[in-house]
């Protein structure tokens, strides 16, 4: 792998084997830090398509929408289950 990315165009020219080693020892630091920081960006934007997906997290989202239909329809109706999805 080493020998396809030294020729790289505007790569091999600057950088050596020690580089691609360097690169290969920060590789997994690297990952974790991507993988944290989207799995942050996640719980800022608070994005409901994905967060119902995540198993703790997304309870949360049912429990709003509990709550929005106990105030629109009423806690008797919503225990009852004849209150509507709408």
């Amino acid at each position: 792998m080493d020998y396809f990315l030294s020729r790289l165009p505007g790569v091999g020219r600057f950088t050596g084997p020690r580089h691609f080693q360097i690169f290969k020892n920060f590789a997994p630091s690297l990952a974790l830090f991507g993988t944290s920081v989207g799995l942050y960006f996640l719980y800022i934007t608070d994005w409901k398509v994905t967060n119902t997906k995540i198993p703790i997290y997304g309870r949360k989202f049912e429990e709003m929408k509990r709550a929005a239909m106990i105030d629109k329809h009423g806690q008797k109706a919503v225990d009852d289950g004849t209150a509507s999805d709408d």
